[in-house]
């Protein structure tokens, strides 16, 4: 049975689907097969990659709202241990459907993924920018959750809320819900100010946070627009080592609760 870990921010432009996408690729390029999810109605993972559609004529909307079969959904990728599904949400009315979905029936999702979670080491999911239903489903069905913090802005009260909403979602509907870690992205150490709010989250946050810190590079911004993971199209740039670093950090912490028998840590900030 796979490890489902949601990637989760309630504020927009930190590198949240960035993260989902590049994650997901580097831990598929180590040989384990991982299982990308686009959550979010925006549809940022299935823009991050060049597909034929032919092949492929269903997303997850059609899965949680039609009632496809999730196999229909699921794309192969040019990574041969990553495959991918996308939202394929077409409409803010469909993007309304979706969220009453969620709201009504929380663990759909979560009913969805186990359908497949068995073929797969590692599920990855993108959730949307907010804490509304969608990442509240999205929670019930993880492991645990991410929390990439721009590495040129940080709130305390932000992250706050985004983990009391974790907590409520592990105490109402998830115990086994934890903290995968918290991720600093689009960090400029040329800057006085990146210096600083690296300072502060790990002040905040101590031992939660990634010992690797993702960098603010050209190569991570042009990604989405070359549709490709930023380790097929520059494996050798400073992204892309920041996440093959992000997915060794977490396989060998995984690694070594399975050894101990030791869970990840708890949501008791």
């Amino acid at each position: 049975m796979a490890r489902i870990l949601a990637v989760v921010s309630q504020k927009g432009g930190v590198g949240k689907t960035t993260t989902a996408v590049n994650l997901a690729a580097s831990i598929a390029a180590l040989e384990v097969r991982t299982l990308l999810v686009g959550i979010d109605p925006q549809c940022g993972v299935s823009s991050s990659f060049e597909f034929n559609k032919k092949g492929n004529r269903y997303g997850l909307y059609d899965v949680l709202y039609q009632g496809f079969s999730i196999v229909e959904s699921i794309v192969h990728s040019e990574i041969k241990f990553l495959d991918v599904i996308g939202s394929n949400v077409q409409s803010s009315g469909e993007e309304d459907n979706l969220n009453q979905l969620m709201k009504k029936d929380k663990f759909k999702l979560k009913q969805i993924l186990a359908e497949v979670d068995k073929f797969y080491d590692y599920v990855i999911l993108d959730c949307p920018p907010s804490l509304g239903s969608i990442s509240i489903a999205t929670m019930i069905a993880a492991d645990s959750i991410l929390i990439p913090v721009q590495g040129e802005y940080f709130s305390k009260e932000s992250l706050g809320r985004l983990l009391q909403t974790a907590r409520e979602v592990a105490k109402t509907y998830n115990q086994s819900l934890t903290i995968e870690g918290v991720l600093l992205t689009m960090v400029d150490f040329r800057t006085n100010l990146g210096k600083k709010v690296t300072e502060d989250i790990k002040r905040a946050m101590g031992e939660k946070v990634f010992s690797t810190i993702i960098p603010r590079t050209v190569r991570l911004a042009e990604a989405p627009m070359i549709k490709k993971p930023v380790i097929l199209s520059d494996i050798n740039s400073k992204g892309a080592m920041a996440y093959l670093s992000l997915a060794q950090e977490i396989l060998t912490k995984h690694e070594g609760e399975e050894k101990s028998g030791k869970k990840g840590d708890a949501l008791n900030l």
